[in-house]
């Protein structure tokens, strides 16, 4: 028995032993290799931002760089007063670098700071989460698993910097929100051991230990793995990209002659509808169904939803990164509001409800919920347009220059 156990023992460790050392000498090679950052991939929407973490560090190993993590207003460039438009070239003497998507709500973000290891440590970071986000049931399940990074969430629980309370958290929503995407209809294939581990993480028994104890090895080969995928995955895209040399000096910006074009652009536009939204959103979502938006968002409420909490810990886990951001506070269309019937109270409401959040962490907040009536302020329904941009960019430069 002990010459059989010992034929079959020897020959595994050894095979073993030989796919661990494939595996580093393979990830040794792609790091070698990797492609330095290019100024122009932080003017790009790369989903790699999202789901991995290598091209955020990366991002923020620049001394010139300024993330912006933002949601689906982070696509209107089309709009002339865009960041990645405006600070184009480092005109101010920074590059920007745009981190998000349609429906990447707090959590989203939140798990991507939370990842991100020691690389945004005491960085400049912007956040802005938009006002869609805050309906009562907050991120839908389909969305959050859209986005969701599974490197990211194995990263943070393994990051002896973040809080067991923050670790218990995400492991609540990821348990919760995997549960829910799995009882929507058809729903794609989830690892089941993630799946585990966020329900072990979030309500821990006796059998969830051992199984975890059991599955950590695989846990360990799968960080590994998924950070080696990363890095693949990001080749091209930073061997597409150029970089921009950072000025000596920047000519002064002369806000009056930029407001005066930001007014001229929405103008033409827009010119096809009286609210001073953008002609194709107006003509795809709008249009010949216009009467029919009449107070159709009379029930609607912000009052409740699971996105406040999802914000706190967005707050939280910038203060255990050590990361002060500027936070901006995005209004909706007030217009169109009125016209769809929620009303400016309720909007107040909401307004104030992540106000007082923001205070409650002592985040530095850009409120723009004041300029909801203001023409061309907003370029849709729900995001910034050609004036709400240029106000992002006048605090974005105080921002980044204030010590």
């Amino acid at each position: 028995m002990k010459k059989v156990a010992k034929s079959v023992l020897i020959p595994a460790v050894a095979m073993l032993l030989a796919a661990v050392l494939l595996l580093l000498a393979v990830d040794a090679a792609v790091t070698r290799t990797m492609p330095a950052w290019q100024d122009s991939t932080g003017n790009m929407n790369d989903t790699e931002k999202i789901t991995g973490r290598y091209l955020v560090q990366q991002s923020a190993a620049q001394k010139d760089t300024l993330l912006i993590f933002g949601s689906s207003e982070l696509r209107t460039t089309e709009i002339s007063t865009h960041p990645a438009n405006f600070f184009a070239g480092k005109r101010a003497g920074f590059q920007v670098d745009i981190i998000g998507r349609g429906s990447c709500q707090s959590i989203i973000h939140a798990l991507q700071i939370a990842a991100s290891g020691e690389s945004l440590r005491g960085k400049k970071v912007v956040l802005i989460t938009s006002p869609q986000s805050y309906v009562p049931e907050g991120i839908a399940p389909d969305l959050f698993m859209a986005n969701f990074s599974v490197q990211g969430y194995l990263e943070l629980l393994a990051d002896d910097s973040l809080s067991d309370e923050v670790k218990t958290y995400f492991s609540r929503r990821v348990a919760e929100l995997i549960e829910e995407y799995e009882n929507l209809p058809e729903p794609s294939p989830m690892d089941p051991a993630i799946k585990a581990l966020a329900f072990h993480k979030s309500t821990p028994t006796l059998w969830s230990s051992v199984k975890n104890a059991v599955l950590s090895p695989y846990y360990l080969l799968s960080r590994y793995l998924l950070e080696m995928k990363d890095k693949i995955s990001v080749r091209k895209i930073l061997s597409a990209g150029e970089d921009f040399p950072t000025p000596a000096e920047w000519s002064a910006i002369n806000w009056a002659e930029e407001e005066a074009a930001a007014l001229a652009e929405g103008s033409s536009m827009s010119n096809n509808n009286d609210f001073g939204i953008l002609n194709d959103y107006y003509t795809t979502y709008i249009g010949s169904r216009l009467e029919r938006q009449k107070n159709r968002d009379k029930a609607l409420s912000y009052s409740q939803s699971k996105e406040y909490d999802d914000l706190r810990i967005l707050f939280a886990v910038c203060q255990e990164k050590g990361i002060e951001p500027l936070f901006i506070h995005v209004p909706l269309h007030g217009a169109w509001s009125d016209y769809t019937g929620f009303t400016a109270d309720r909007r107040a409401e909401y307004y104030h409800n992540v106000r007082a959040i923001a205070e409650e962490y002592g985040v530095q907040t850009l409120d723009l919920t004041g300029y909801e009536y203001d023409e061309y302020f907003m370029c849709d329904v729900m995001h910034l347009g050609w004036k709400g941009w240029l106000e992002v960019d006048k605090a974005l430069i105080n921002y980044y220059y204030k010590e």
